[in-house]
């Protein structure tokens, strides 16, 4: 009877470990890069809008989302956070600065192909701000760093990694994409000096 207990015991703790998820930490401060440096990985407001390349997105109405998805599943994501919507935190995630984020379905050690996305908030959903005028967003895959946790079969623990593989270690980051104006552009001056004209030629024939 003992020996059985062991053996369902064995059998219990190697399933729990082939089920168990890595980790990954998501900030876009203190990146970690392939050769141990930190570096950021700033968001800003689509430069033809802001009328400059380095002005935080968290600063647009409503604050910016960033969320973390797998890359074959970019309907729920695993964790979102919002911008800083201040002018030294808007260019990151502030809120919370950085969490812990289960990647379901990749064992510790695997590395896993991840979907960055970013969108005004006000808009309710990435795939919202890409069709409503003046909401911005943006989109970047990745593959992770080896995942953090105890892999498959035991063996020394991974460390859980930051957004490795994300971003250029150069710190310059990215800038959103502003979803253009759906409006009925107005009428040009040429185009309304055209119509005057005609209605004084209308109106001599009279």
């Amino acid at each position: 009877m003992k020996k059985a207990l062991l053996a369902i015991a064995a059998v219990v703790a190697s399933v729990s470990a082939l089920a168990a998820d890595g980790t990954i930490t998501m900030k876009n401060q203190g990146v970690i890069s392939p050769t141990g440096a930190s570096y950021a990985v700033p968001l800003y407001q689509d430069p033809t809008v802001a009328g400059n390349a380095t002005t935080g997105a968290g600063l647009l109405p409503g604050g910016v989302t960033v969320g973390l998805f797998e890359a074959s599943n970019l309907t729920t994501p695993l964790a979102t956070g919002t911008m800083g919507t201040t002018a030294q935190l808007s260019p990151y995630i502030a809120n919370p600065i950085q969490q812990p984020v289960t990647v379901t379905g990749f064992a510790p050690g695997s590395t896993a192909p991840l979907v960055i996305r970013a969108w005004s908030t006000s808009a309710g959903s990435f795939d919202a701000a890409k069709t409503i005028a003046g909401a911005e967003y943006g989109e970047w895959s990745f593959t992770s760093a080896p995942l953090g946790g105890t892999p498959p079969g035991g063996g020394l623990p991974v460390p859980t990694p930051t957004f490795t593989g994300w971003g250029d270690p150069n710190g310059s980051g990215f800038a959103l994409t502003a979803t253009p104006g759906t409006n009925v552009p107005e009428p040009s001056t040429i185009a309304l000096g055209v119509l005057g004209v005609g209605a004084l030629f209308l109106r001599r024939r009279k």
